[in-house]
């Protein structure tokens, strides 16, 4: 308990912060978008007059709100802050603002900004924005139903709540702290610009730094809660929540946007054998929102379960309060749904970790579910599965997400499966995924009687950066200091579909990313 104080006392600073950046969302939205870069004009004073950005060409924060020209929504129309469809590959392109080749990362975020040519990014941080939340094991071992023959007993099934990844499954008494920090060396390769011209990037950082409290909540039995914040990239909470009971194995909790179908956003970094997760199988389909409020509970005790869950707000990914800015959001999102999960073989939850460190017993479970959700730009009905098999040194899942886009009638799936095998127990474990994201053209849905709502003409970058992807990975995992250390050995093979904006709508080739990556992560 003593030594969880230091991090609970920096939660509780950062909660006395948040009201500060609700006020404001859009330096939330800078801190994801990258930073002031080296060589623009230093932040002059803001003028008090100003409510808004007066001039999107000068550097200068006009409106006071901590970004400028580009970067802020204000100048979200401005011809010159449009999208041009270019290669972010120059130190202008790099430095502006904009998302110039419409693949969903700004500036220094984009892995053409981290060229050794580019000297804008120098000392950036880099990576996606991501998010994480609360996992668990299926629950407790029941002592009274231990074997004669002096077995650990059955495990019984306590609901949606975070449980350590120890085989004892014992539960939490107070506040518990946890820590996952990862330094990696990688080495990519691609062909922006040229179908047979490929640029090499080597690099290295600190990777990953993710801080967890979690634990129950005082004087309530059976309760959770878990707050979860990113520090290696630009420190922020990037998940929390808040799970009650509500009798007989049901429970209510609050969360910051965790009603999604998929739960790939919400595991733990120390519960991704292949380090990220596959972007392509949640970006188009889950966007996390500012709150959210989910049911869940046993159907039929251990073999069949729901979920229910409705959010709003802006969503950003599972940033506390996150705007997009790029085509000046301002309606909120909604989204509702629904799951259930059935286990007819030994006891899985669906926030079991997929490493593998020693022989499991045989589980199968799978899932089916249902949402709808409301955004500025789209609307869209979704459906999505899952199948999960584990037994021994084997674990494999599979899942599959389709929606049908109903305002410019994009028909839209994705398909994932992920295999691992425990080559030698406590020291060597090995994944391998693969997947594809496919869309067809805005209309398309029309031809089975969904006629889109709303002119072709004016789809928005957002929508049209989601291109037909292909991707495969495989990592090797040496547990060289029990479970809390890990060196790590990854290959990914990736192929996306050139954006249709401006030139970029004339390239013939796909972009094809290959990577290597020695990853080194420590987690308590």
């Amino acid at each position: 308990m003593i030594k969880s104080l230091p991090f609970v006392a920096v939660v509780v600073a950062l909660a006395g912060a948040l009201p500060a950046w609700a006020e404001d969302p859009e330096p939330a939205a800078a801190a994801s978008e990258g930073g002031v870069v080296s060589g623009e004009a230093p932040v002059r004073a803001a003028d008090p007059a100003a409510a808004v950005e007066t001039n999107c060409t000068d550097h200068v924060d006009n409106d006071g709100d901590a970004v400028s020209d580009c970067g802020d929504s204000d100048c979200a129309k401005e011809a010159h802050c449009q999208p041009d469809g270019k290669p972010e590959a120059t130190d202008a392109k790099c430095s502006d603002w904009i998302d110039n080749d419409g693949d969903g990362a700004i500036d220094c975020e984009d892995k053409e900004c981290q060229l050794s040519t580019i000297s804008v990014c120098t000392g950036s941080w880099q990576g996606d924005v991501d998010g994480e939340g609360g996992e668990g094991t299926s629950g407790p071992h029941d002592p009274a139903a231990a074997t004669s023959e002096g077995g650990e007993g059955k495990r019984v099934y306590n609901g949606d709540v975070e449980q350590p990844d120890s085989e004892g499954g014992v539960g939490f008494v107070g506040i518990r702290f946890g820590i996952v920090a990862g330094v990696q060396e990688s080495l990519t390769t691609t062909n922006t610009n040229a179908a047979d011209t490929y640029e090499t990037r080597i690099d290295t950082r600190f990777d990953t730094l993710q801080l967890r409290a979690f634990g129950s909540m005082p004087l309530l039995e059976d309760s959770f809660f878990l707050v979860s914040m990113q520090a290696a990239q630009s420190p922020r909470i990037t998940f929390a929540m808040f799970q009650f009971p509500l009798g007989g194995g049901h429970y209510a909790n609050l969360n910051s946007g965790g009603g999604t179908l998929s739960a790939q956003p919400l595991i733990s970094t120390a519960k991704r054998p292949l380090l990220d997760i596959p972007r392509y199988l949640v970006n188009p389909f889950d966007q996390f929102l500012d709150a959210g409020l989910e049911l869940n509970g046993p159907i039929v005790l251990n073999l069949l379960r729901y979920r229910v869950f409705a959010g709003g707000g802006t969503g950003l990914f599972g940033d506390f309060g996150g705007r997009r800015f790029e085509d000046a959001n301002v309606n909120p999102t909604f989204s509702a749904g629904a799951q259930v999960w059935m286990t007819p073989v030994g006891i899985y939850n669906r926030f079991d970790t997929p490493f593998l460190y020693r022989p499991v017993p045989m589980a199968v479970a799978f899932a089916v579910g249902a949402k709808y959700e409301q955004r500025e730009q789209e609307r869209f009905p979704a459906v999505h599965g899952v199948g999960v098999f584990r037994y021994g040194l084997f674990a494999a899942q599979f899942e599959s997400y389709n929606k049908a886009e109903i305002n410019f009638g994009a028909l839209q799936t994705a398909n994932y499966l992920q295999l691992g095998f425990l080559l030698w127990p406590e020291w060597f474990f090995v994944a391998v995924d693969g997947g594809q994201f496919y869309t067809s053209n805005f209309g398309e849905s029309a031809k089975i009687g969904l006629t889109p709502a709303k002119n072709l003409a004016d789809i928005p970058n957002a929508l049209k950066r989601n291109r037909i992807e292909y991707q495969a990975r495989a990592a090797l995992h040496w547990f060289f200091w029990r479970q809390n250390g890990i060196m790590s050995l990854r290959y990914t093979f990736d192929s996306t579909d050139p954006i249709p904006v401006g030139p970029q709508a004339d390239r013939t080739f796909p972009v094809v990313t290959h990577e290597g990556v020695l990853q080194v992560q420590i987690r308590f």
